[in-house]
């Protein structure tokens, strides 16, 4: 039995659209992944250096399941304990500045792997500053409609072993 052509010309624009959407990609290119990350980062940073306990914790996943693995401690498991960390940790920092030296963000399934070097400037009261450099590891990616950090992680280095030794 043959269809009637207008029939057959449904059932063919019908089987390409299901073709193609069954073949399309799903989710944002990766290139919308590293600029979403690229952003997040950005949004960090300028709630760091405005001191914005509120916005630096908005850019982190709220679940028990977030990790946070910041210099002053061995890490927290979940936003309300990065939260409190932030909440004792940024009033000691009060007109530091924090920049990224060097970024570098990797999609990879639908996260992003984020890492790179770190420096801060801390104003000292005498009119002089103190900078310390460091390193960081981190894992964006989009939960309940936003872009937003499920791990991060930062360290120094370990100081060069005395020259005497």
């Amino acid at each position: 039995m043959r269809l009637p052509t207008r029939w057959s010309r449904h059932l063919s624009v019908l089987t390409a659209v299901a073709l193609f959407g069954a073949c399309a990609p799903k989710g944002p290119t990766p290139e919308a992944m590293v600029a979403a990350a690229d952003a997040l980062d950005q949004q960090f940073l300028a709630a760091f250096n405005a001191g914005d306990l509120d916005a630096l914790t908005a850019t982190y996943w709220n679940s028990p399941e977030m990790v946070s693995i910041g210099l002053g401690g061995m890490g927290d498991l979940g936003w309300e304990a990065a939260k409190a960390d932030w909440a004792a940790t940024l009033p000691t920092l009060a007109g530091a500045t924090l920049a990224f030296t060097e970024s570098h963000n990797i999609p990879t399934g639908d996260v992003v792997l984020g890492w790179g070097r770190w420096t801060i400037t801390m104003p000292t009261g005498d009119g002089t500053a103190m900078v310390m450099q460091g390193r960081y590891s981190d894992v964006k990616a989009m939960r309940d409609g936003k872009w937003v950090y499920l791990m991060d992680h930062a360290s120094v280095p370990l100081p060069p072993p005395d020259a005497a030794e």
